[in-house]
């Protein structure tokens, strides 16, 4: 009569399971050295190296990360793929990114203030505000969903899943750290900077990285080589938050709690939930993450 063998340890199971897809994903070769420089040069690449993917990676049969699109800009401006910045995507997944970003950016608001007749210089108030509003609301989205993470694992994994959920934070933070001391700079300053020609091209280059990371932290909620779960959960407290700091902040006359102008503002956050909670489910079924951890595989 065959004695039954004892079943593996559940906790030493989970935590070795930390270290495959989707926790963790085979790393890309080395860029050459001179890439950095292009890095430097082009500010929507460096965002790309902080922030994540412009595009998604996929887990070849072999384990092998391949990129996924056209490479339509050429080598020099292309969207860069960095060992240090991206994981591998589930093809739903990517798919969900791109509108999740769109409506994150408030898009849906945008178009119902253009259409209800809202000046230019208004406008770019609000845009401004918001965006001000959102790079502050991040740590504190990071820190609630990064937190409930650690809290929720298994007993025994935590100090892993604490790992996976630093990197995220600390970029949140720094991306409001950064902005802020920006902001402080004295506009007197900024304008004898600008009137500049170096001055001027400095100004270019920080508009533009800036909108890149606007961008990159909507669709991947700093949400780069973490735990897959950071995304879909920062993405979800990200624009509730940013919704309560604008109505608190920017929009302290309440001109946008009705009608129209209280679609556009809550449309943009119930439609990245929407894909946030499939999000959860996809990788929940597909890739079985689970909030407590890794799940067993399906038989």
């Amino acid at each position: 009569m065959a004695v039954p063998q004892p079943s593996a340890d559940p906790g030493s199971v989970a935590v070795s399971a930390y270290d495959r897809p989707p926790y963790r994903t085979p790393a890309l070769p080395p860029r050459p050295g001179n890439q950095w420089v292009l890095d430097v040069l082009l500010p929507w690449r460096l965002a790309s190296r902080i922030y994540g993917p412009y595009r998604m990676l996929r887990l070849t049969a072999s384990g092998v990360v391949t990129t996924v699109g056209p490479a339509v800009l050429g080598p020099a401006v292309q969207p860069v793929v960095s060992s240090l910045a991206e994981q591998a995507l589930d093809p739903l997944v990517e798919r969900l990114l791109l509108p999740r970003a769109l409506l994150g950016l408030g898009l849906v608001l945008l178009i119902v203030r253009i259409a209800t007749g809202t000046s230019g210089d208004d406008l770019i108030t609000e845009v401004f505000g918001d965006s001000v509003v959102m790079l502050l609301s991040g740590p504190v989205a990071l820190l609630l969903g990064c937190l409930a993470l650690v809290l929720l694992a298994r007993s025994g994994t935590r100090g892993r899943v604490t790992r996976l959920v630093a990197r995220p934070f600390l970029t949140g933070l720094f991306t409001a750290v950064l902005f802020v001391t920006i902001m402080k700079v004295p506009h007197d300053s900024m304008g004898a900077v600008g009137s500049s020609l170096p001055g001027f091209f400095l100004g270019l280059w920080l508009s533009v990285f800036t909108l890149a990371v606007l961008y990159l932290v909507h669709r991947n909620s700093f949400a780069v080589r973490a735990h897959p779960l950071v995304r879909p959960i920062v993405a979800i407290l990200l624009v509730w938050l940013t919704v309560v700091g604008h109505m608190e902040l920017i929009d302290t006359k309440g001109t946008e709690t009705h009608g129209a102008a209280l679609f556009g503002l809550l449309a943009g956050p119930v439609g990245v939930t929407v894909t946030a909670v499939i999000e959860l489910v996809t990788l929940r079924r597909r890739h079985r993450v689970g909030f407590r951890g890794p799940l067993a595989p399906r038989l």
